[in-house]
């Protein structure tokens, strides 16, 4: 039987990249920084979903409960076995697909590239909302 224990991690996790936002965009005009957030949150993002795996091998699972919307309806993070299982393969391969992204862009010369890094932290922050959405609406906000 699975046992629930709050834990700030799940947040975390969809934190790390959104809180890299401004840095990238801060750091347009010099393209290595820029880069250094982007791999940055994606590794400390990996990390954070790392540390849970001990817990939910543990059948506990982690959450978050952000604020109740209206009596019954709450916005809240959930870090059950699948959704930590689909959150480690998908920050794992963010940080290949950052590393990938890094030459792609470069290599093509293209514009705003700051504009698309920016953006890719925030898709990544979405896809680990998704991952630990602990209800219908915590999943559609995502």
């Amino acid at each position: 039987m699975e046992t629930t224990f709050p834990s700030l991690i799940p947040l975390l996790a969809v934190a790390v990249s959104l809180a890299a936002v401004p840095l990238i965009l801060l750091s347009s005009s010099r393209p290595n920084i820029r880069e250094f957030w982007t791999l940055a949150a994606s590794v400390a993002k990996f990390g954070l979903v790392l540390a849970l795996l001990p817990q939910v091998l543990a059948g506990r699972v982690a959450e978050a409960r952000l604020f109740e919307l209206a009596p019954g309806v709450r916005l809240a993070l959930k870090a059950d076995p699948a959704g930590v299982f689909f959150a480690l393969v998908a920050s794992g391969l963010w940080i290949l697909t950052s590393v990938y992204n890094i030459g792609y862009m470069r290599g093509l010369g293209e514009r705003r590239q700051t504009r698309y890094y920016a953006a890719f932290a925030v898709c990544l922050s979405a896809t680990i909302g998704v991952a630990f959405a602990a209800n219908l609406l915590t999943f559609v906000l995502f």
